[in-house]
């Protein structure tokens, strides 16, 4: 069984979740005791500390530990009195004294906290594991363990001096079943946190994946309704993450489809136009000449050449751009004069400039450019820019031809009189089959492809080409090369 992105996501998202929590409550579980442990051990080194002072008091009042040494239950009395400083008893100790306590290992009687729970005297008969040591770490009183670290022992200073150390028998696993019933409860208490935030985890990690898969469902749509010709489901994505980022690529991808779809269909009539009149006409032409309507004479026929001639430029613009649109177009790179180029081609469109009645200019930078081209496309190029200059400009007006380079590129600029257009209709100059006359003339414009092939050159050359509207009335009509420095 194949998993959706929403079981994926849930069993990953889960699978961290469960991870840490059980390792934290492992991790827990087995401190807990130590960590019980090493609070009792701090308790018990508090309570001791209070032992401290009375033994100051002691050897100060005796000068030295002889007296301990010698009577075991003299110092057990002194612990006793520290460990019950803040209690109401206090208990005197030597011959015909009460409630002596027990002798080093015997039992006597039973205190509060002896040998039983925590309390005045702390647990696990504390007194009875205390022990003195002299400054030279040799055992005075009590049963000293075989290893103690030393950073454990409390110093016994007289005047500033070290006297002695006292010291304790830490306990070192859990002996009372309160203590072990309270370890235990925590425990207990863990599993069924981890239960429970488990549950949770699971609860979380299944809202998490559907938040996430939500949107990336909505874009497997949007991207299944294009693949079906819809261009117009949109999503609307919200957020600034990179779902809602892939989303508005697919809207854009949407729109920009769409008009592609639109310039298709638009491609589509527009060329079965231009197909269509002037096979129309010559079969009309022949049609009349051939039921005798019209004579069949050199004039008829001129006319069925013209029409030919011009389906035969526009088959052959068509071809054209289909090459330099698929890049199957051949480009010859070497360096080309460019100045050189493009006076040329100028003085050959004088002639038909000046049958029209117009002024055709060529300002140059007066050196040479070299410009890594085809020279047959850059030629391409600069007659379909002057052929559609001279056969949009009205007659009296002028063509204006500049060049001009500097250090990082050169810029041709060919600028006519009126009619112009506005700048909207500069922005659609160069695609296929559009006119700026709204009666598709056919008379005055031609195909309808040059300005699309010539974009398609300068783009091939690494250029780049745009019109807007001119100085003197018309059109402005810019191409740009990088030039290698």
């Amino acid at each position: 069984m194949k998993l959706k992105l929403i079981h994926k996501l849930l069993i990953a998202m889960f699978a961290c979740a469960a991870l840490v929590l059980v390792l934290f409550t492992l991790v827990t579980r087995a401190s807990i005791g130590r960590g019980f442990i090493d609070f009792l051990q701090h308790q018990e080194r508090s309570q001791v500390e209070l032992v401290v002072p009375e033994l100051v008091s002691w050897y100060n009042d005796h000068g030295s530990w002889d007296d301990l040494a010698s009577d075991p239950r003299e110092f057990y009395g002194l612990v006793f009195n520290a460990l019950l400083q803040d209690s109401e008893t206090r208990f005197e100790f030597g011959p015909g004294r009460l409630n002596p306590p027990p002798r080093n290992g015997g039992r006597g009687p039973r205190f509060q906290g002896q040998g039983g729970g925590p309390g005045p005297l702390g647990r696990n008969g504390l007194p009875r594991r205390i022990f003195l040591l002299d400054a030279d770490h040799a055992p005075i009183v009590g049963e000293v363990p075989t290893e103690i670290p030393a950073e454990k022992l409390l110093a016994i200073r007289i005047n500033g001096t070290v006297m002695g150390w006292l010291g304790f028998a830490m306990i070192r696993d859990i002996e009372l079943p309160a203590e072990e019933d309270f370890i235990n409860q925590l425990r207990n208490n863990l599993l069924i946190g981890l239960a429970l935030g488990l549950a949770v985890a699971a609860l979380l990690a299944w809202l998490m994946a559907r938040h996430l898969s939500r949107p990336v469902n909505a874009v497997a749509q949007g991207i299944r309704a294009l693949a079906t010709g819809d261009f117009n489901k949109r999503l609307d994505m919200r957020g600034n993450d990179e779902i809602a980022r892939l989303g508005d690529d697919v809207d854009r991808l949407s729109t920009v489809l769409s008009e592609h779809e639109t310039a298709r269909k638009r491609w589509m009539s527009d060329m079965a136009h231009e197909l269509r009149t002037p096979l129309a006409i010559i079969s009309g032409e022949l049609e009349a000449m051939s039921d005798g309507v019209r004579p069949l004479n050199r004039e008829q026929l001129d006319s069925v050449r013209d029409e030919v001639t011009h389906l035969s430029a526009l088959v052959d613009d068509l071809h054209s751009l289909t090459l330099t649109d698929s890049g199957a177009l051949a480009y010859k790179m070497q360096w080309v004069d460019l100045d050189e180029l493009v006076q040329l081609t100028v003085e050959s469109f004088k002639g038909q400039a000046n049958s029209k009645g117009l002024r055709l200019s060529y300002s140059n930078p007066d050196q040479a450019i070299n410009l890594l081209g085809d020279e047959q496309r850059l030629r391409q190029l600069l007659r379909n820019l002057l052929d559609n200059a001279v056969r949009y400009t009205d007659s009296g007006g002028k063509i204006s031809v500049t060049l001009k380079k500097d250090r990082q590129q050169v810029q041709l600029n060919i600028s006519d009189s009126t009619p112009g257009a506005s700048k909207d209709e500069c922005d659609h100059l160069f695609e296929r089959l559009y006119r700026l006359e709204g009666s598709r003339n056919r008379n005055s414009g031609g195909s309808g492809l040059g300005l699309a092939i010539c974009r398609n050159i300068v783009e091939a050359h690494g250029g780049k080409i745009t019109a807007k509207p001119g100085p003197d009335g018309g059109l402005l009509i810019t191409a740009t090369w990088p030039l290698d420095t």
